[in-house]
């Protein structure tokens, strides 16, 4: 396997990773209509990662806003499969690159419906 491939690979491992995570956080987001902040699953890299990450509904809907989007909290990025679109004191917004984020689209749960 080339380099290229391998890191292709892991930029695919990384967007169905994540897109499961964002999968999970669709669903809480569908039951907090009412509350001003809320506490979703950090959408990092790493999938025994259970730490929270609070939102308001207008962040979590700004993050959304993009299919290849993700949120993670300060350290959680990883450099070789994203790159960070927007940061602020609580979370980093990142983006899946080459293979991942193409993956990341088409897993997009907001386009099947």
């Amino acid at each position: 396997m080339t380099s290229t491939q391998e890191r292709d690979a892991q930029r695919e491992r990384a967007a169905k990773n994540q897109s499961l995570f964002r999968e999970v956080n669709e669903r809480i987001q569908d039951l907090s209509a009412d509350a001003l902040f809320t506490a979703f699953i950090c959408e990092c890299l790493n999938e025994t990662c259970a730490e929270q990450v609070s939102l308001t509904l207008e962040e979590y809907e700004h993050v959304r806003a993009g299919a290849n989007r993700f949120f993670v909290l300060p350290g959680h990025e990883i450099a070789a499969v994203e790159r960070n679109v927007d940061v602020n004191d609580r979370f980093l917004v990142v983006s899946k690159l080459g293979a991942g984020g193409r993956l990341a689209e088409q897993l997009d749960p907001r386009k099947r419906n």
